[in-house]
């Protein structure tokens, strides 16, 4: 989906999230394209997008690894750049779309100018999640385990995040705050119910197996890190380690912000992507939407 046409300034790409389609970026994504050409899309097996063949019967192992690897994921955000003919672009990247952001840059710098990273890591969040790494060795097992649980079961647990409990166990378990609308999540649950397990498997996969640190010092574009002060998932911990690591990188904290940051304070990031755009990427300055002090001064 592609937005505004403004030959003007910098196009915009949004890498979206695990599984997030492209709804989910409905709150952020409709004010910059008053100003850029917005570029959103589907990851395969993802929304509206299909999934490559795979020649394999029903189950949890009918999805390959290959082809859901993060590498893999920004050969298709690139193709489609490729197809539109755009260069120069700023990547968005939201959570698991950070990592997808990342590798475009590695693989593809001429179609790079600046990187926006809201609330996501850079290598597995497993890593760091919840201020541990104890997800680094549970994700093994629960990878290796799924396909051996009774079919059945398998069913009844695709149906949980359909289920009006859905919202409060993510609040409980402060993957979500208060802050996040209730009903802008629905569709993301709704959506999360109706994906296919194996698909949803292989890229939680890829996203642990992903890792940019040992190469973070060599992107060399203008970098806005935004991190949430309340996100358990991707803690500001990981925000402060791609500061110190990339040469041209600024740091800002969304207080009270989860990992919903982008549905609980779109106005007030939109706003913060706004001016870094401005003052790193030449775009035209734009009029403040959110309340302000919510998000941080830079810091670089």
């Amino acid at each position: 989906m592609l937005g505004g046409s403004h030959a003007d300034t910098v196009p915009l790409v949004l890498c979206a999230g695990y599984l997030c389609p492209d709804n989910h970026w409905a709150p952020v994504a409709g004010p910059l394209a008053d100003r850029h050409r917005v570029v959103v899309l589907n990851y395969r097996g993802v929304g509206a997008s299909t999934c490559p063949p795979t020649g394999r019967g029903p189950g949890l192992r009918a999805a390959r690894r290959e082809d859901f690897t993060i590498e893999r994921l920004a050969d298709d955000v690139i193709a489609v750049l490729d197809a539109e003919g755009i260069t120069g672009a700023g990547l968005l990247g939201h959570s698991m779309g950070c990592e997808v952001a990342l590798a475009v840059s590695r693989a593809r710098p001429d179609l790079v100018s600046g990187l926006v990273l809201v609330t996501g890591p850079f290598a597995s969040p497993m890593q760091s999640f919840y201020g541990t790494r104890l997800g680094a060795y549970l994700f093994p097992l629960l990878y290796h385990g799924l396909p051996l649980v009774p079919a059945p079961l398998r069913r009844v647990a695709v149906l949980a995040p359909r289920l009006p409990l859905a919202m409060p166990v993510a609040r409980a378990i402060r993957a979500l705050g208060p802050y996040t609308p209730a009903e802008d999540m629905a569709d993301y649950f709704r959506h999360l119910g109706a994906c296919d397990p194996a698909v949803a498997l292989e890229v939680a996969r890829g996203m642990h197996d992903f890792d940019a640190g040992p190469w973070l010092h060599e992107v060399d574009v203008p970098v806005q890190i935004l991190v949430g002060s309340a996100d358990p998932w991707s803690p500001p911990s990981v925000g402060e380690h791609m500061l110190a690591q990339m040469p041209d990188a600024e740091l800002s904290v969304v207080e009270d912000a989860t990992h919903g940051a982008l549905l609980e304070f779109p106005d007030e990031i939109g706003d913060a992507v706004a001016d870094f755009l401005h003052r790193r990427l030449a775009a035209p300055p734009v009029p403040r939407r959110g309340a302000p002090g919510r998000v941080s001064t830079p810091r670089r």
